[in-house]
């Protein structure tokens, strides 16, 4: 048996313990990536898991930019007024 299928020294605490999962994409894309795995000297499976890290980190970033964006226009004072105030204001009377 090689050293893949047994799960030895190739890849080191990787096979036997990360699930497989299955991934359909045009040959184009995948043509892509097999490029970028070459060119970085990995696997194709190494260069998907960087680029879904990658997506993920980018996604997180872009949720607290815009988080902060609704935070800054909403929640800031306008005019010098009190937040409390404002609040207070804007409240709907019972």
């Amino acid at each position: 048996m090689n050293a893949i299928a047994t799960g030895s020294s190739v890849y080191p605490g990787i096979l036997g313990f990360m699930p497989k999962v299955m991934v359909s994409m045009p040959d184009d894309l995948l043509a892509k990536v097999d490029a970028e795995a070459d060119r970085a000297g990995t696997s194709r499976s190494a260069v998907l898991r960087g680029f879904a890290e990658a997506a993920i980190q980018q996604r997180r970033t872009d949720r607290a930019r815009a988080m902060k964006e609704i935070i800054d226009e909403f929640a800031a004072p306008r005019g010098g007024e009190n937040v409390a105030e404002l609040v207070k204001a804007l409240r709907p009377k019972p």
